[in-house]
């Protein structure tokens, strides 16, 4: 038979016989308080992960927004036949916004 316990460079498993009568009780008892974890443990989160958590909100709240927003394309609409969107320093500011956006 092939032991494979040490397969992935893992430390072979040591054996555990269960025992019988108040004897495995109270020593299975005492183990569990003498190996309980030190009080020194620390959680870290990464940047990324953090910045992960934040994802589900904008996807909630981009949804939450409709694609058209009829006032929005009304204004639009009327500043464009005033002639409002003619010029060189329109253009610029609709470029800077797109690439903002990218």
């Amino acid at each position: 038979m092939v032991d494979i316990r040490s397969i992935g460079n893992l430390p072979p498993q040591t054996r555990v016989t269960e025992r019988t009568g108040a004897s495995s009780v109270a020593s299975s008892r005492k183990a569990t308080v003498t190996e309980s974890a030190p009080s020194s443990d620390s959680v870290q989160i990464s940047q990324g992960a953090k910045e992960a958590q934040i994802v589900p909100r904008l996807v909630s709240d981009a949804k939450s927004v409709p694609d058209i927003r009829p006032e929005v394309v009304q204004k639009a609409r009327e500043t464009l036949e005033r002639g409002g969107y003619d010029g060189v320093e329109v253009s610029r500011e609709a470029a800077r916004n797109i690439l903002g956006l990218l």
